[in-house]
């Protein structure tokens, strides 16, 4: 309730600044968390980072900012990776948008944008990527979800073995030597 006796619509559980959790959060409704939590999180709903978190998180989607996340994130809809964010772990969501850093594998059902100070090491799965100038990518990009069928547009090659080079002579019998005596 707010100072006009109304009802506020969302419930937010904020972790401040200083806060370490040792343990799991599971949460319906949304999350900012600041401080700093060693286990899992899981929210029916948005997850804000702007800290640290050694542990996977499963969000509607995740917002994260200042931060270092080391575990896997599952988000139903939207993933946001802004500044000054490393994360060492798989990503798994409906859309990607990246400005920090990810190593570990994408696997993005809808679009990846890929912002200029990005710097990702990892394998992406998408079913479209926009790369910004200067953003740095290092690893193998997969349209896999894309309504494109690449074999009706490339024709399909069979790889043809080499012959034997024709150019070599057959092996010589050895010369036999008599000698006098």
């Amino acid at each position: 309730m707010n100072n006009f006796g109304e009802t506020v619509g969302t419930d937010i559980a904020i972790i401040p600044k200083g806060t370490v959790i040792n343990g799991n959060i599971d949460i319906n409704g949304k999350l900012e968390m600041y401080g700093e939590i060693n286990g899992n999180i899981v929210s029916d709903d948005r997850v804000t980072v702007s800290g640290n978190v050694t542990g996977d998180i499963k969000a509607n989607d995740i917002y994260a900012k200042d931060s270092f996340i080391e575990g896997k994130i599952e988000c139903v809809m939207g993933a946001e990776v802004r500044d000054n964010t490393v994360i060492l772990g798989d990503i798994s969501a409906e859309n990607l948008v990246v400005d920090g850093s990810i190593q570990g594998k994408l696997d993005v059902k809808g679009n990846i944008t890929i912002g200029e100070k990005a710097i990702i090491d990892s394998d992406i799965k998408a079913k479209s990527i926009q790369v910004s100038n200067g953003a740095a990518i290092n690893g193998h990009c997969s349209l896999c979800y894309a309504d494109l069928d690449i074999k009706s547009v490339f024709p399909e090659t069979v790889e043809v073995e080499a012959e034997e080079d024709k150019t070599k002579q057959p092996a010589k019998p050895k010369a036999t030597v008599k000698s006098k005596k």
